[in-house]
């Protein structure tokens, strides 16, 4: 069975705008697979997708994609890049069905989630 590596680069997230349009916060975080951006926020672990700023200049900036963030973890303490290193093997390591039952069902706290995963309704 051939294994992915998990190659993980330093990169910075611009979120916002807040309040006002020129209010802006920088995160430094690891990015995965050209899209995908994983940082520590007071102990939280998040996964959110991003998409790469379009200048020369800004080769490792981001900005927030299309969707929410997923949190990962609560009180993380360790080095990020070790952590999500471990993260990605631990979800690689595991089918689907897997993750489904053991990790989003059983999650603390939840409400109901609501996925589409019938793609042929009829």
């Amino acid at each position: 069975m051939e294994t992915k590596s998990t190659v993980l680069e330093r990169a910075a997230l611009a979120y916002g705008p807040y309040d006002l349009p020129h209010m802006y916060e920088l995160v430094e975080g690891v990015l995965y697979a050209d899209h995908y951006f994983f940082h520590l926020e007071n102990g939280i672990l998040w996964l959110r997708h991003v998409r790469k700023v379009d200048h020369p200049e800004h080769t490792h900036l981001f900005i927030d994609g299309d969707s929410g963030g997923l949190q990962l973890g609560k009180n993380v303490q360790r080095d990020l890049l070790e952590v999500v290193t471990e993260t990605l093997d631990r979800l690689r390591a595991m089918d689907g069905l897997t993750f489904l039952v053991d990790e989003l069902l059983w999650l603390n706290d939840r409400g109901d989630i609501e996925l589409n995963l019938v793609k042929k309704k009829g």
